[in-house]
């Protein structure tokens, strides 16, 4: 059978997170019942990325296996036309090795969180971005990731009931910009993240950016090893699955 690959973009506002659950509405679970709907087959989809409730993507892949098909622009408008009602999208699809598998061939993800800094909230950009009212010092921010970065026990940035087996990963890269007015972006690059990683590690960078914490606060927190340390957890809608890397 062909092994497909599919790059996903959706807005998560509605969906439990990527991963099917029973009594929820989760974005693998629409994107099977449309695959079923089209192919009249029941497949497992394979994400790169597990993303939580209220997480979006714009370059989520996954694969499948299909019998019977190989035409992608059937296969591509097959499964979006069954998608209709939903706020997810198949942007592209493509016949891969048999070996290929989403997640367990991904080397590296890039999330992106937006954050609205201004006095007045977005009443188009609400759903996709955090609104911070009080000027953040970007430079400052940008400095404090620079202590992110590389390897380190994130303990202080791991959410209570992360099955990791390990607080130790190595965050690649941030880079923090300001565009689009007062719109700043947060991009984070890691192999793999620990659950809630990034949004724990924004909501520290804001506490920095806001002149609160100094910089020698990340130092501390991976020192103490302790969560109730650092920041609030951002909330979900600012975070995007940018990229997956192969």
């Amino acid at each position: 059978m062909p092994n497909f690959k599919i790059l996903i973009e959706y807005e998560g506002s509605k969906y439990s997170g990527w991963q099917s659950q029973i009594n929820a509405i989760s974005v693998q679970g629409q994107i099977e019942k449309a695959i079923y709907a089209f192919s009249g087959q029941k497949i497992t989809i394979y994400g790169a990325g597990r993303t939580d409730a209220g997480v979006h993507a714009i370059g989520q892949c996954a694969n499948f296996t299909l019998e019977n098909k190989t035409d992608l622009y059937q296969i591509l408008h097959g499964i979006n036309f069954h998608l209709s009602n939903d706020n997810i999208k198949i942007v592209n699809v493509e016949i891969v090795s048999n070996s290929f598998h989403a997640r367990h061939n991904a080397h590296h993800k890039i999330y992106v969180y937006k954050i609205l800094n201004r006095p007045v909230p977005s009443a188009i950009h609400f759903r996709h971005s955090l609104h911070v009212n009080k000027k953040l010092n970007i430079d400052l921010m940008n400095k404090a990731g620079e202590y992110l970065t590389g390897t380190h026990d994130f303990t202080s940035f791991r959410a209570s009931g992360c099955q990791a087996k390990t607080p130790v990963k190595t965050l690649d890269k941030i880079v923090i910009n300001k565009e689009h007015g007062d719109m700043i972006t947060l991009e984070f690059q890691a192999k793999s993240f620990l659950y809630q990683q990034i949004r724990i590690m924004v909501g520290s960078l804001i506490e920095i950016g806001l002149e609160k914490q100094n910089l020698e606060w990340i130092s501390i927190l991976f020192e103490k090893k302790d969560r109730k340390l650092a920041g609030q957890t951002a909330l979900a809608k600012g975070l995007f699955l940018k990229e997956v890397l192969y």
